[in-house]
């Protein structure tokens, strides 16, 4: 499986195994049924409640958000042929989504971005507000960095794309269920590690106190470049460079210039 798991905060409880004895006596699950009244809509959703009357194994209980119904009832079917999966809602707009996932409180939402006049990463911040304990997992057909780094700031617990085999999907949403982050796709992995690191050379530049002018005279010192060369390539003067030169120096705080190439290269601003 492609997918990273990334270290989460939460904790999440261990469903223990169901005693044998428990099981025998237990004769069947409860049946889930999905209610539509007659003036319903294509676009009006459905929630699914289980009954209490038998005591049942511990499941993962999923909200399913998507705009397209063929796309909600695959995903519907998939995740009811599993034990440990139980489908309480689907929803088919933002508002009606928020609307369920008050109410049924379940453990992920699987969301997709696109819903119609609403987005679906402006739904999950609701989320994260309305149900703090409901993990949010973007389900898209779409591969885009602007949605991904958002979805990744707004704090969602996974981030797949719709072409995830169903047995990396399922993983996935069980990672995600015992806490982890997901990312299910190499790209992505690949986008979110190059962000991160841009993100740490900023932070460095910023604590350094150089400006992104007096970092290329450190890359250019780093090249070999004399002051005569710098002072031609910027149309300065061997008089400015040495003086912006000693400026970098200062706020490096180190005497010279091979000291200031390491201490660039080892802060990564260069």
């Amino acid at each position: 499986m492609t997918s990273a798991y990334l270290p989460s905060h939460r904790a999440v409880p261990v469903v223990p195994t169901p005693d044998p004895a428990e099981q025998a006596a237990t004769s069947a699950r409860p049946l889930q049924a999905t209610a539509r009244t007659a003036k319903s809509t294509p676009e009006e959703e459905t929630s699914t409640l289980p009954q209490k009357t038998q005591q049942v194994p511990m499941s993962i209980r999923v909200l399913i958000v998507d705009d397209h119904e063929i796309v909600r009832k695959g995903l519907y079917t998939v995740l009811s042929e599993q034990e440990d999966f139980e489908v309480v809602g689907q929803a088919a707009t933002g508002n009606v989504a928020v609307t369920l996932a008050m109410q049924l409180q379940p453990d992920i939402v699987l969301l997709d971005i696109f819903l119609g006049a609403s987005n679906g990463l402006d739904i999950a911040q609701q989320l994260q507000r309305g149900c703090p304990k409901t993990r949010i997992v973007i389900l898209t057909g779409y591969a885009d960095e602007g949605h991904l780094f958002r979805a990744m700031r707004i704090g969602v617990h996974g981030y797949l794309q719709k072409s995830l085999p169903i047995i990396e999907l399922l993983s996935a949403l069980r990672a995600v269920y015992q806490g982890e982050r997901v990312i299910g796709e190499p790209r992505a992995i690949t986008q979110v590690l190059g962000e991160f690191e841009r993100l740490t050379k900023e932070q460095e530049r910023i604590r350094s106190g150089l400006t992104d002018l007096e970092i290329e005279l450190v890359r250019l010192a780093a090249e070999g470049c004399s002051n005569k060369e710098i002072a031609a390539r910027q149309f300065w003067s061997e008089v400015t460079v040495k003086r912006k030169m000693q400026d970098v120096y200062r706020k490096l705080q180190v005497t010279d210039r091979a000291q200031a190439v390491a201490e660039a290269m080892r802060m990564g601003l260069i």
